[in-house]
């Protein structure tokens, strides 16, 4: 009877992972409707949760009585100390603070949760599926591939009806384009982070069907072309990242080794961008070379009038200061616990500060040490095995890919707390340990 439930379980959430880029489409078209229907922001209409978070929140239901059931003590363990972390945070409002928002506390925790059991889940899934590595990685790539396009495709229509959200709208005007993405961070994180691999999948995999040949092609494609169309420093430096390092590679594959594989598919990635920008700028009403570019300048003129800080930080470090501040004032139990999220009125927007000042150093410990060691392990076996680049360049994506997301947990945040972006930060952290795990069904977090 377990073992059928388990069974269940398993084909439950493989399949979830082609369905949750629809509920992201699914969910910004139901906010835009929402704002069009009731002549308000989605900020100010009284909707405590949006569809897609609600069913996240049942799958993280989920993931926990899958570990329940399959005693999976390692998950238990990993995600004991998270709970301990939240309730001891939410104890110091009360005590210290006098004040706290139980909801806020709740459904903040429960997004950084569900991020963390996907790792701890399907780290599991898979290692049950009992496929090769290689079998596994391509199913992986697969899926990341048509996650892109569904998602890019979303953005690229929606210019070309003049429809969805403006990435900014500030002093500097408007610019930018998002789609229907509520969130243009969320977005930004999600292509930034599958952009490297799809790009990479398509460079060097020969056994592409016509079928998965497109989707790679198109979604590597799209994806590029969305990131400049959304216009933020980060997405940017994500296209020119991931350009300049599989460029470099395919130059390095072509002079060194006679490859001419990913150097071939690189022009038809080329070629392809070109035919959708041309496409693009004849249904278009604005100009949409003339659009990206005033989005690329604009930085520059953010430093020269506000400085250095608030053309890379948008402002953050001034949110930062302030609860910096809270958090110092504190105490010895707030050093420890952190103020916790109810105490805010607004998120500073940058991930590894907001979990050491909302919920402490012990948070901080209990909340980071899994990211931070399939991060730090993925580095130190790819300098291990670097001849390896030599056969196989897809280490280069996930290296690329990790570094960008690491920077951005940093700089800008919406990885770590939201249910878009931050599932596939923990995919891309599985798809890097299971490249240097000879045997999947070994496959675990120690």
């Amino acid at each position: 009877m377990t073992d059928n439930i388990i069974k269940k379980l398993d084909k439950f959430f493989l399949a979830f992972l082609i369905i949750n880029p629809f509920l992201d489409v699914v969910t910004g078209v139901y906010i835009k409707v929402l704002e069009t229907l009731s002549g308000n922001n989605f900020d100010t209409i009284s909707i405590p949760v949006t569809p897609s978070l609600l069913i996240r929140m049942l799958v993280l239901v989920l993931f926990a009585a899958y570990a329940l059931i399959s005693l999976d003590w390692k998950a238990i363990g990993a995600a004991l100390p998270v709970g301990i972390a939240w309730l001891m945070s939410v104890i110091g409002e009360v005590l210290f603070f006098y004040s706290f928002a139980l909801y806020t506390d709740i459904q903040y925790i429960a997004r950084f949760a569900y991020n963390f059991a996907v790792v701890l889940i399907y780290m599991q899934v898979f290692r049950r599926m009992g496929v090769s590595r290689e079998e596994l990685l391509r199913k992986l790539s697969d899926v990341l591939a048509l996650s892109l396009l569904m998602l890019s495709a979303t953005i690229v229509v929606s210019y070309m009806l003049d429809m969805g959200y403006t990435t900014y709208a500030d002093r500097y005007g408007y610019r930018g384009t998002r789609g229907f993405f509520y969130s243009g961070n969320d977005i930004t994180a999600i292509l930034m982070a599958g952009l490297p691999v799809v790009m990479c999948g398509f460079m060097q995999r020969k056994d592409l069907s016509s079928r998965m040949f497109w989707a790679y092609d198109l979604g590597a494609a799209l994806t590029a072309i969305c990131l400049m169309l959304i216009g933020t420093k980060t997405a940017f430096i994500a296209v020119i990242a991931a350009a300049f390092v599989l460029g470099a590679c395919a130059i390095w594959k072509l002079v060194a080794f006679k490859e001419r594989l990913p150097i071939r598919r690189c022009i038809i990635l080329v070629v392809t961008m070109m035919l959708v920008f041309g496409i693009m700028a004849l249904l278009s009403t604005e100009s949409i070379f003339g659009e990206i570019s005033a989005s690329f300048s604009q930085t520059g003129t953010v430093m020269e009038n506000e400085g250095a800080a608030t053309a890379l930080l948008s402002g953050r470090q001034t949110k930062l200061a302030k609860a910096f501040a809270m958090y110092k004032e504190g105490g010895l139990y707030t050093w420890i616990f952190g103020v916790g999220r109810g105490t805010q009125n607004a998120i500073i927007e940058m991930d590894l500060f907001e979990v050491v000042i909302y919920y402490g150093l012990f948070g901080a410990v209990a909340m980071l040490w899994l990211y931070v060691k399939l991060g730090l392990e993925f580095v130190w076996k790819f300098f291990k095995n670097l001849k390896e680049v030599r056969h196989d360049l897809m280490p280069v994506a996930v290296l690329v890919s990790l570094g960008l997301c690491a920077g951005y947990l940093i700089i800008a945040g919406h990885i770590l707390f939201s249910v878009t972006s931050g599932f596939y930060f923990s995919y891309m952290l599985l798809f890097g340990k299971i490249i240097y795990t000879e045997d999947t069904e070994k496959l675990s977090i120690i």
